[in-house]
């Protein structure tokens, strides 16, 4: 079976062999014709070197923050400008669609330019150049705002900022928050040894679950569930390590347990009550195999938290200590303690405690000030009997 690349590489040659025979029913000669159709491949590099540019200026002018600029048209790498606006910046539908419309509007305008001098010359093999090359432009700037399935893609994400900008900032909220679960995830991770290749040990199995939330590589919801399903199967059975298992009770914990807490607070949908018993289940797991740890106690306190147990979330969070444990971990354990003292009631503890977790949080922190703002903290989930811990 042929790969999609060979694919792609006989359909280059074939294409430009078809423009070679073409270039030399123009110019009636063998070397204007290979040189007319070298110089508008070449073009292709600097129409995409272009395109980028379009974006870079668009996001400097309409005050976006860039966080990357990957230009390397020839060394087979993705092309980008990365943007990481505020999820609450004003007007940002308006300057994201206009931030997507950057790179395609350079390369049309390019092409606009590029035909013009092309029609404006008597030499045909000039002629010929620039004409392929407008063309190469206007064909990389309409594709580009043609909708497709990457969710790179700037129709696609064009079309997503002004039909539905509201549920697209709300995504965009959400994957921040994504991002804070992920660092979270990092600094609980520590080394369990060398993982066996066999796919059913729980330290190779939980390293390639979380590879995959990072990166977004779960092929639907579904299999992702299954798959955690099964970590969880692998932390209970007695056979598993009991390292082993605190590291997958922890993160399981920590993974979904965030996420509740956003979805109850942002989203209005509280989890169900089954889904607390399981997170319970988890975190006493981890809790039990290394209750001195700052990353257990954390997770055991989220569980706390779920299960409305306040002051018990807040009895494992009162001696944090920011100079010894990881500080990603530190500002979510700040973080999550203001969430119990808001739901005592305790909102001058909860803001000092949201100061002393910085500003590496921003959605998180978010999250505590939307419960702080409530009065009473409203109930964010379905009381579940749990064992006291």
């Amino acid at each position: 079976m042929i790969s999609s690349r060979r694919r792609l590489v006989a359909a280059s040659v074939l294409l430009a062999l078809e423009a070679v025979a073409f270039a030399l029913f123009i110019t009636e000669s063998v070397t204007g014709a290979i040189a007319a159709v070298g110089l508008t491949c070449l073009s292709v590099w600097v129409h995409v070197v272009l395109h980028e540019c379009g974006h870079l200026v668009a996001a400097k002018l309409l005050r976006l923050p860039v966080i990357a600029v990957r230009i390397a048209p020839f060394t087979g790498w993705r092309n980008e400008v990365a943007v990481r606006p505020a999820p609450s910046a004003s007007a940002l539908p308006l300057r994201m669609a206009l931030f997507y419309l950057g790179g395609p509007m350079a390369n049309l305008c390019a092409a606009t330019g590029l035909a013009a001098a092309g029609a404006s010359t008597s030499t045909p093999l000039t002629r010929l150049a620039l004409l392929g090359a407008a063309l190469v432009a206007a064909l990389l700037g309409v594709l580009n705002l043609i909708p497709g399935t990457s969710p790179r893609s700037d129709g696609r994400n064009l079309l997503r900022w002004l039909s539905a900008p509201t549920a697209t900032r709300a995504g965009l909220r959400a994957a921040y928050y994504q991002e804070e679960i992920s660092r979270t995830l990092r600094a609980i991770n520590r080394p369990l040894g060398d993982p066996a290749r066999d796919g059913e040990d729980p330290r190779a199995a939980l390293a390639a679950f979380q590879q995959r939330w990072s990166t977004g590589r779960a092929q639907s919801a579904a299999d992702f569930i299954a798959e955690a399903e099964r970590l969880a199967a692998l932390a209970r059975a007695d056979t598993t390590d009991p390292v082993a298992a605190a590291a997958i009770g922890q993160a399981l914990t920590v993974q979904f347990g965030l996420w509740y807490l956003y979805a109850a607070v942002v989203n209005g949908a509280p989890v169900e009550r089954r889904e607390v018993l399981e997170i319970s289940e988890l975190a006493q797991i981890a809790f039990h195999v290394q209750p001195h740890l700052m990353s257990a106690r954390v997770a055991m306190s989220l569980a706390h938290l779920l299960n409305h147990r306040p002051e018990q979330a807040r009895s494992l969070l009162v001696d944090i200590r920011p100079g010894v444990d990881p500080p990603d971990l530190c500002g979510v354990a700040f973080l999550l303690r203001a969430v119990a003292e808001c739901h005592l009631g305790n909102h001058a503890d909860a803001d000092a405690l949201v100061r002393a977790a910085g500003g590496g949080y921003p959605q998180l922190t978010k999250v505590v000030a939307a419960i702080r703002a409530a009065d009473p903290a409203p109930p964010l989930f379905a009381v579940a009997p749990m064992a006291a811990t």
